[in-house]
């Protein structure tokens, strides 16, 4: 039996929605319901990128989850920056 594994990107993708800004309490949360969803991976957001993102992934919910972090993507046609 095959099984399907679930990536959530709330955290990062929802939050560069127009109006949507997530403090780092409300980001836990989210994450502990996520977790409680049965959601196999969360991802945080970007630490680094700004202070709510790096204060999240210092203070991240115990979870069941696997907590991930966003990293830069390579564009097509170019060599990945090492």
């Amino acid at each position: 039996m095959e099984r399907l594994y679930l990536y959530d990107t709330t955290l990062r993708d929802g939050q560069q929605t127009q109006g949507v800004q997530f403090s780092t309490p409300e980001k836990q949360r989210i994450a502990a319901m996520l977790d409680e969803l049965g959601v196999d991976y969360i991802e945080g957001g970007w630490p680094g990128a700004n202070p709510t993102d790096s204060a999240f992934f210092e203070a991240a919910p115990k979870t069941r989850a696997t907590m991930t972090a966003f990293g830069m993507t390579k564009r097509p046609a170019s060599r990945p920056k090492r």
